[in-house]
């Protein structure tokens, strides 16, 4: 009988021990999770803001080729650079192009 008492404190012991080393390796790592976890949050919030920089780069350049693209668009330009060459306009000869909402 008395070495069952002693088996059964040996038990207590490992279990308890058991229960502190996984507590221990638990916390750590909880902590490195975190750290790991903060970290990548901030790399991809820097590479967000990145990205939305040159999103807004890009839509400075594109709406500064539209007013391009508008202002050689123009139809008295194009009036004046035919005169120009020689060229003039024969009204039996102009089709007008409409642009539809589909496309």
């Amino acid at each position: 009988m008395a070495q069952n008492g002693k088996n059964r404190k040996k038990k207590r012991l490992k279990l308890g021990t058991f229960t502190g080393v996984f507590f221990l390796v638990s916390a750590i790592l909880y902590l490195m999770s975190t750290l790991f976890l903060r970290t990548y949050n901030n790399y991809l919030s820097s590479q967000k803001q990145e990205i939305e920089a040159k999103i807004a780069e890009l839509q400075i350049a594109n709406d500064a080729v539209a007013v391009e693209v508008n202002t050689l668009n123009n139809r008295e330009r194009v009036n004046s650079i035919a005169a120009d060459k020689g060229l003039r306009l024969e009204q039996n000869n102009i089709i007008t192009i409409t642009k539809t909402s589909g496309d």
